[in-house]
């Protein structure tokens, strides 16, 4: 339903749960312009607000809501920056409060958003700038992970567009070049222009819920959110190197996929990848990993979003050749067929198994809603279930056959 032209609220009911999960989502195009400003946006938020202008005065609000959680997360999901603010609480009915505990973390997610910290259109200075240091600590914490490093270099190698190669994170570069003032105003751009969805899962009452979110002062949007990223493939593979002081090298494969994230097609790929690389009883897992020893680490994921399917393996950089043989063997036994059905049924198995067990995940089901709701597709479990019952070898072969490599990186160790 909607709360105001684009601002949409969505209630999950699950009187299993005993807690309450709210998520509270902006999306906006993606764009190198503002990725930075959007990660100091996120920081800010869970840090402090007017009513409680010290990180130790809002966490103590929240720990006086019987220790409600609050944090936030940035994701990238095609073409499309997504900010989320991410709370959850008990439930009322377990809770012996005369107060609602729900009611009340509703009141701190509207002081968050219409009452921040903020001194003359811009960010508080002083808290401003430990969030922004607090931000560059955790940039250098990921770049520290050399798969990380490893998968951030296959991505430039990938995508045609740089922007769609950034980490949803931003970077130290362009984190730098934002003030307290750009921040501000991109939050009060985002307030006023992006898409917005939240999200409420659990037990609940729908007209309370209902009654105090039309309170908040959003107003009206009209936004076309386009989360799907395309590209054309190309037949001149990328293939680059990075060189990197640690005892192992990670060598990573990048697929394009012609597939958007609603097409029919993107269930027989995720039966595909468990085939791959995704299951423990996996082709990649099995006959390259098992039978050689020549990686510790290898498998294989896909983004619904953006077209790419990765293939990583950890290695000794001296292994690099035949690895990679290895690896393109087994994906054109893929496109043969050269897999059991007890095989395709236990890959099959385990894609159900995830979605049965999705249920009980407050994450998991908001994303379910958030992409039902954008694709116009029944994406019922009921549903889904039956279609992946119905998936043959062929369908998965038709899926192998469209995938070609395009690009591949190497991140090498060196003592």
């Amino acid at each position: 339903m909607e709360i105001v032209e684009g601002v949409n609220l969505h209630l999950i009911k699950n009187e299993s749960l005993k807690t309450v999960h709210i998520k509270c989502r902006f999306s906006g195009q993606l764009r190198s312009k503002t990725v930075a400003r959007r990660a100091l946006v996120a920081q800010m938020l869970e840090t402090a607000t007017m009513t409680y202008p010290t990180n130790q005065a809002f966490r103590l609000a929240l720990a006086n809501l019987f220790g409600a959680s609050l944090s936030t997360t940035l994701v990238t999901k095609g073409k499309t920056h997504c900010l989320d603010i991410n709370c959850s609480v008990i439930s009322d009915s377990y809770s012996f409060e005369s107060q609602s505990l729900l009611e009340a973390l509703l009141n701190l997610l509207k002081d968050m958003l219409f009452n921040p910290l903020v001194a003359t259109e811009q960010y508080q200075k002083a808290s401003f700038e430990v969030e922004k240091q607090n931000l560059m600590a955790a940039i250098d914490s990921e770049n520290a992970d050399l798969f990380y490093l490893a998968e951030q270099g296959l991505r430039k190698g990938f995508y045609q567009n740089s922007c769609q190669a950034l980490s949803s994170l931003t970077t130290k570069d362009l984190l730098s070049r934002e003030d307290a003032f750009t921040a501000y105003q991109e939050f009060q751009r985002m307030l006023h222009h992006d898409q917005i969805d939240v999200f409420i899962v659990g037990d609940f009452d729908d007209y309370d819920v209902i009654k105090q979110l039309h309170q908040f002062p959003f107003g009206p949007r009209q936004v076309a959110l386009d989360l799907q990223y395309q590209q054309v493939y190309t037949n001149v593979i990328s293939e680059s190197c990075e060189i990197k002081e640690s005892q192992q090298s990670i060598l990573m494969l990048g697929y394009h996929m012609p597939f958007s994230y609603d097409a029919p097609e993107m269930l027989s790929m995720a039966v595909y990848n468990a085939l791959l690389g995704d299951l423990p009883t996996s082709k990649l897992f099995v006959n390259v990993r098992e039978k050689t020893g020549l990686t510790y680490a290898i498998g294989s994921y896909y983004d619904d979003f953006s077209q790419l399917v990765t293939i990583y393996a950890g290695i000794q950089k001296t292994a690099k050749t035949e690895v990679l043989r290895l690896i393109l063997r087994q994906v054109k036994e893929m496109r043969l067929g050269k897999f059991t059905v007890t095989d395709l049924d236990r890959a099959k198995l385990a894609i159900k198994n995830q979605l049965l067990v999705s249920q009980d995940s407050p994450n998991q089901l908001i994303e379910m809603v958030f992409h039902d709701y954008y694709s116009q597709e029944d994406l019922s479990i009921e549903r889904l279930l039956i279609e992946i019952d119905a998936i043959d070898k062929n369908a998965i072969v038709a899926v192998a056959k469209k995938l070609r490599l395009q690009a591949v990186h190497l991140l090498e160790g060196v003592s």
